[in-house]
C-alpha cells in the first residue's frame, strides 16, 4: 500500500486547525531559522541543485561535513550561502551505515528541543509550503520526527546522466518509482525532520525514542547519475566485507541494471511526473 503523502490537515476538528493557524501565524511573523545537516563523502556533483533546492523551503543554515577532496568545493558556495564546513570528520562510516559526523555536528549545533532537518546529499524532500508547516502540524501532535519516502527519479531512457551545479534535476530525471521497496526489498523511509538530539539508527532510518508525525514527506532520491553504479558495486565489496546484510539490498539493484543494461522503469512501477 502506497503511503499517504502530507495527511490533509483539514480533516483535523475546527479547534485544532485554528491552535494551529495560530502558531503557524505566529512564527511566521518573527525570523525564521531552519538548520540542515548533512555529509559529503564520494561525490558532489549535486551539491548546487541541493543548497538551491533546501533554500527554497527555508533552510537558513548549512552544516556541511566534507571528506577533503570534497571541502574546496564545499568552500566555493559559503559566499552565497550559510555554511559551516567540518572537515576531519568521519563521513566515510556513512558508505557503511554510519552517521558519526552528522552525529558531532549534531552535539555541537543542535538544540535539544530544536527541529533540524537531516538528509543525504541525494535526497530532496519536498516541503509544500515550506519546512515549518511540518514542523508545526508535528508539535501540535506532540511528534518528534517527520518521515519521509524515497522515490527514486530516472532519466527517461532508464540510463545515467552527467550532471553539473546548474542541471534542473525535475527535468533531467522525470521518472519517480519505489525501487528501493520494489526492487531492492529495502527499507526506503527516513527521518527527515527532527526534534532534538534522537540518536539515529540505521543510517538515520529510524531514532530512539522517535514519535512520529501523520505527515509524511516525499524525497526525490537523485542517486543514479554518472559513476553511480560503479559507487555502489564498490559499495557493496565494503559492506559485505563488513558482514552488513544490505549487501544483498545493494546486489539486487546492480542485479537489476545489469540485467536490462538500464533502469526498466516500466517494470517496477515508475510514472513520468515531469
Amino acid at each position: 500500500m502506497e503511503p499517504r503523502i502530507s495527511k490533509c490537515w483539514r480533516s483535523w476538528p475546527l479547534e485544532r486547525q485554528q491552535g494551529f493557524y495560530r502558531r503557524f501565524q505566529q512564527q511566521h511573523s518573527e525570523t525564521q531559522t531552519m538548520k540542515l545537516f548533512t555529509a559529503i563523502y564520494n561525490d558532489a556533483k549535486l551539491l548546487g541543485s541541493f543548497l538551491r533546492h533546501y533554500d527554497q523551503y527555508g533552510i537558513t543554515e548549512f552544516f556541511i561535513a566534507a571528506s577533503p577532496s570534497f571541502a574546496s568545493m564545499v568552500k566555493g558556495f559559503m559566499g552565497k550561502y550559510r555554511i559551516t564546513l567540518f572537515e576531519g570528520l568521519d563521513v566515510a562510516d556513512s558508505i557503511l551505515g554510519g552517521t558519526a559526523a552528522v552525529t558531532e555536528m549534531r552535539r555541537i549545533h543542535q538544540q535539544d528541543d530544536e527541529w533540524v532537518v537531516i538528509v543525504d546529499l541525494d535526497e530532496f524532500a519536498e516541503f509544500v509550503p515550506d519546512i515549518h508547516h511540518f514542523s508545526s502540524i508535528a508539535e501540535d501532535e506532540d511528534a518528534n520526527v517527520v518521515r519521509g519516502i524515497m522515490y527514486d527519479r530516472f532519466n527517461v531512457d532508464g540510463t545515467l546522466v552527467d550532471v553539473s551545479q546548474a542541471t534542473d534535476l525535475r527535468k533531467l530525471f522525470p521518472v519517480k518509482a519505489r525501487f528501493i521497496e520494489k526492487v531492492m526489498y529495502g527499507c526506503d523511509h527516513k527521518g527527515i525532520l527532527v526534534k532534538g538530539q534522537l540518536k539515529a539508527t540505521g543510517a538515520h532510518h529510524f531514532f530512539e525514542g522517535e514519535k512520529l508525525s501523520s505527515e509524511v514527506l516525499e524525497i526525490a532520491h537523485y542517486k543514479w547519475i554518472t559513476g553511480a553504479i560503479d559507487r555502489l558495486r564498490s559499495a557493496t565489496q565494503l559492506v559485505e566485507e563488513a558482514g552488513i546484510r544490505w549487501h544483498i539490498e545493494y546486489k539486487r539493484a546492480l542485479d537489476h541494471y545489469e540485467r536490462y543494461g538500464r533502469f526498466a522503469w516500466e517494470t517496477f512501477g515508475g510514472e513520468m511526473v515531469g
